[in-house]
């Protein structure tokens, strides 16, 4: 018997199941990797929108911030402003304050040639019909809320169209 042409009848029947088998392998590989190519494609895609969202929003948000940043620009240049402007207030009131408690200080016989003031505090020159009357200049400066200490730094007698008087320079400190 010949049994040549039932072997290679199997083996023809082997060779096409394997080359099935092969071809459903390569099917499979294929498929699964064309499936794995468009769900990353898609995921990508998706990724891709969401960074241009995300982009978008960032370029929103520059602009937001710059006018932010320009708001905190123009809010610190107003306070300082106004803090010129109080400060500013503050020294007005301070000068007339203190040229009010000087002018309810002075006595009758006492007048003032000139008012200055330095780092210490406030010198006062002026002249008088005599020392009592400087002595209460004095006494008056020290009980006014403006100083708080009164010190004689000069006293000079000296003619006055022909009258005497006392010209003297005091330091009003605050």
């Amino acid at each position: 018997i010949n049994l040549l042409p039932a072997r290679e009848a199997r083996r023809r029947v082997e060779i096409r199941r394997q080359l099935q088998v092969a071809v459903l392998v390569v099917g499979v590989a294929i498929g699964g990797g064309a499936w794995g190519y468009m769900a990353q494609n898609s995921n990508l895609e998706a990724h891709q929108q969401e960074l241009a969202g995300i982009q978008a929003e960032v370029k929103r948000l520059e602009t937001v911030i710059k006018e932010v940043q320009r708001f905190e620009t123009r809010q610190t240049l107003l306070h300082k402003k106004v803090g010129a402007i109080e400060d500013i207030k503050t020294k007005q009131r301070r000068p007339a304050r203190v040229l009010a408690d000087i002018s309810r200080s002075l006595p009758a016989q006492i007048w003032l040639v000139s008012i200055k003031e330095t780092g210490s505090g406030i010198q006062i020159r002026g002249k008088s019909f005599d020392n009592v009357g400087i002595a209460a200049f004095m006494e008056n400066l020290e009980r006014s809320s403006s100083f708080g200490g009164v010190e004689l730094i000069e006293s000079r007698s000296e003619l006055l169209q022909g009258r005497q008087v006392v010209a003297f320079t005091v330091l009003a400190r605050r």
